[in-house]
Parts: C-alpha cells; structure tokens; sequence
C-alpha cells in the first residue's frame, strides 16, 4: 500500500470496523474486517490491515487485543478522548 492510498484505507477500515462492531458493542476479528471489505471489492492484505490497525490504535480510535495467538480482537475505544477527536475531525 503506497501513502497514496493510506488515508481512504484508514477511512474505510474505521468506518468498517463501527458498522460490524455495532459501534463498539461486539469485539471483531481482523478476518472478518478483511472478508467484509473483500465482499465489497477491496482487496486488502493481512500486513496492510495490521499497520491501519496500529495507526488507528496510536490515535485512540480502536482498541486492539489478543483472543488467541494469533487472532486479534478490533473494537471501538469509547472514551471521551475519542469523542473529543471525532468533532475536531468532523469539524475540518
């Protein structure tokens, strides 16, 4: 994935995560984040959807965590941090 392409990805990957989290109430694997956006046409590889998630991560959008070793859980961080972050985003 060239830098090009990484902002509409994170985009596209946070937006996909609320909609299969149910904004945040039900924890997502990173298999089901890549089998919904390969049904929608989008072609995402494993070692991309880990670096969006790390990115995501760091801006205290999601919170990620281990299920088994080597699946990750994807959900919805919900503090007022994030909250702060999306109307200042909204907002540019």
């Amino acid at each position: 994935m060239s830098v090009w392409v990484e902002t509409p990805y994170l985009n596209l990957v946070y937006d996909e995560i609320k909609k299969l989290t149910k904004d945040g109430e039900v924890p997502i694997s990173e298999k089901e984040i890549i089998s919904s956006l390969s049904r929608q046409g989008y072609d995402i590889s494993p070692s991309d959807l880990v670096k969006l998630l790390i990115k995501m991560e760091i801006m205290g959008l999601i919170v990620v965590s281990s299920s088994t070793k080597e699946e990750r859980l994807i959900k919805l961080n919900k503090t007022e941090r994030h909250e702060e972050f999306v109307q200042v985003d909204n907002e540019s």
